[in-house]
């Protein structure tokens, strides 16, 4: 009998701890990155707060010049995981790469995809200065915006 009861205790405490451990897998889920993925070298758009932005605004004009250059921009999302937009200029050709395998919750289409475009163009709005890629082989292109606040 006291097996019994001992079994039937162990089972329960089991499946209490067991319980407990799901729950906290999918109340808090684990960051998949590291602060050192984000380097210092990035341009860091956290919400609309940019830093590093000299170094955006030297690759626009080393493209403008014909200037071989590259740069990562991270971009924050609203849980705080990184987006990485990498773009690799070499005459004439911007070489696109657009990486959302550290979002958590980015779901099935997570990954890098790249593509390769002819310029980066820029329009001025009410916000500030719009940074988009143009003739792009893939639609990957259309997945980079970049806006510099006034």
């Amino acid at each position: 009998m006291k097996k019994i009861g001992l079994i039937s205790s162990l089972t329960f405490l089991l499946m209490m701890l067991l319980g407990c451990q799901q729950e906290n897998e999918t109340s808090n889920p684990k960051k998949i990155y590291s602060t050192e993925d984000v380097k210092e070298s990035d341009v860091v758009d956290r919400h609309g707060e940019i830093s590093n932005i000299d170094i955006f605004e030297t690759f626009i004009d080393h493209v403008r010049s014909g200037v071989k250059d590259e740069i990562r921009i991270s971009v924050y999302t609203t849980e705080g995981d990184p987006i990485f937009h990498n773009l690799n200029y070499d005459v004439n050709k911007i070489q696109y790469t657009y990486d959302n395998s550290q979002d958590v919750y980015a779901g099935t289409g997570k990954g890098k995809e790249s593509t390769s475009c002819s310029n980066i163009e820029s329009r001025n709005t009410e916000n500030g200065v719009e940074y988009y890629l143009t003739e792009c082989t893939s639609e990957v292109g259309n997945s980079f915006y970049f806006r510099v606040s006034n």
